[in-house]
């Protein structure tokens, strides 16, 4: 079941809050599939009037699993609810789920949901109930950054440097994330990041040990038979059943689509004698010579958009006025292009320039912290500021925050940080959180 209602949703581009129909309850039970939608960050879709974004929106939602006797709440602090209009949204959700079940289904579970106020720790939940551990999610997450690394090396030495230093981590598992970020990453629109990440996953199978034996099982595991050759992957666009498949073919072979694949294509064409396959096959060149210039088009494009806004920045009277105006245009690209001149400037010791970069970033981050909601503002300056002197100030200044709301969205805030095995920004909070009770109890004075 899935439970269709109109709720107070959030832009995560841009911050706008307004109310659009949404999926309330996701209850895999009633339909299995909507776990993997729910997982791959494909549900609550909608796009958003101020500036246009197209994608997962923040929203209220209950996800309920009866295999696992789940039942979790998605509660989240962007939307900055109060209290009490958070607990009729979780009332209205619990009820329309115990009534949408027979009665010999309507388990005591089901009368207290647990609260989640973020999604990653909503599925990391999830997650952790199909046996997936902190510690499973955090040796993915280390493989994450380190495909990060990866990326911002600045040349060939570098990257061989970088794989020579971390080769007993470059194994099946890693191999299987960066394949699936590339794929995500084309699914979401961005084919200029997956095909950065599948260029990498190119060099780091033949500069690692065990790196092409570890992509031939992550394509085999994926239906792409043996280390896919250009023959599988000409099969396969061949038979491609939409023009969406076709082009994510297209983005994660790209590495093959070089001259001995299109001298393969040409030599089918001249060695049939069916002038209407030779024609298939003529139209199939075409269409893939078309897709492949428009895909490099879309990439240089993109990062054209973002050099050339960064510039804008740069060169202004009033930087922060220009940044403000386009901050809707700030998307990946362009922090890929701000990290890429920052890391340039500091190589070249261009500290000045590195100096000024680095500050457009931070006014940047600033600037998109001014759509959260002031709890959630505050949380982040304290979490960025030095214990025990600037965060008492921070707390003192926003005296009339500290209700007990507040405090109990710390308390989630920890223990999700626990769990995410962040012990170090836990303990930072755990204090925090003592000298906010303190001062809102009126125990600490100035």
């Amino acid at each position: 079941m899935a439970t269709r209602q109109i709720a107070p949703i959030m832009c995560p581009a841009c911050g706008t809050r307004f109310n659009a129909p949404i999926e309330s309850i996701i209850d895999v039970g009633h339909n299995p599939q909507l776990k993997a939608h729910f997982l791959q960050g494909n549900i609550n879709i909608a796009q958003c009037p101020q500036c246009g974004t197209q994608g997962p929106m923040t929203a209220p939602m209950m996800y309920h699993d009866p295999a696992q006797e789940l039942a979790l709440v998605l509660m989240p602090n962007e939307l900055n609810l109060h209290h009490n209009d958070q607990q009729k949204i979780i009332g209205d959700m619990s009820n329309a789920l115990i009534n949408s079940l027979p009665p010999e289904k309507r388990k005591a579970y089901l009368l207290t949901p647990k609260t989640f106020f973020t999604m990653q720790s909503l599925v990391n939940a999830v997650l952790e109930a199909e046996g997936i551990t902190p510690e499973m999610i955090e040796r993915q997450k280390a493989k994450a950054r380190l495909i990060n690394d990866f990326l911002q090396a600045r040349d060939e030495e570098s990257l061989r440097a970088l794989v020579k230093e971390h080769d007993d981590q470059l194994d099946y598992e890693f191999f299987q994330i960066l394949t699936a970020s590339a794929q995500a990453t084309q699914a979401d629109g961005k084919p200029e990041m997956a095909q950065a990440l599948l260029g990498l996953r190119a060099l780091l199978a033949d500069m690692s040990s065990k790196g092409r034996a570890a992509v031939a099982e992550v394509d085999a595991s994926l239906g792409l038979g043996e280390t896919i050759t250009r023959e599988d992957l000409l099969g396969r666009l061949q038979s491609a059943q939409s023009d969406e498949e076709f082009e994510a073919l297209v983005a994660a072979g790209r590495p093959l689509l070089d001259y001995a694949f299109f001298q393969t294509l040409t030599a089918q064409i001249e060695s049939t004698t069916d002038a209407n396959v030779a024609s298939q096959l003529k139209a199939l060149r075409t269409k893939i010579l078309n897709t492949t210039a428009q895909q490099d088009e879309e990439a240089r494009a993109a990062m054209q958009r973002a050099g050339d806004l960064l510039k804008a920045i740069l060169q202004a009277d009033d930087p922060q006025a220009v940044a403000r105006q386009r901050l809707g245009e700030i998307d990946d690209a362009f922090f890929a292009i701000l990290s890429a001149n920052i890391q340039h400037a500091e190589a070249e010791n261009r500290k000045d320039m590195a100096q000024a970069l680095q500050q457009v970033a931070n006014m940047i981050i600033g600037l998109m912290e001014e759509h959260l909601p002031p709890e959630v503002r505050l949380i982040n300056q304290l979490l960025n500021a030095s214990y025990p002197d600037a965060t008492r100030r921070l707390l003192e200044s926003q005296r009339e925050t500290l209700t007990p709301e507040f405090i109990a969205d710390m308390d989630q805030i920890i223990a999700e940080l626990e769990q995410a095995s962040n012990t170090d920004v836990a303990n930072h909070m755990k204090q925090i959180r003592e000298q906010a009770k303190l001062i809102a109890e009126g125990v600490l004075q100035s």
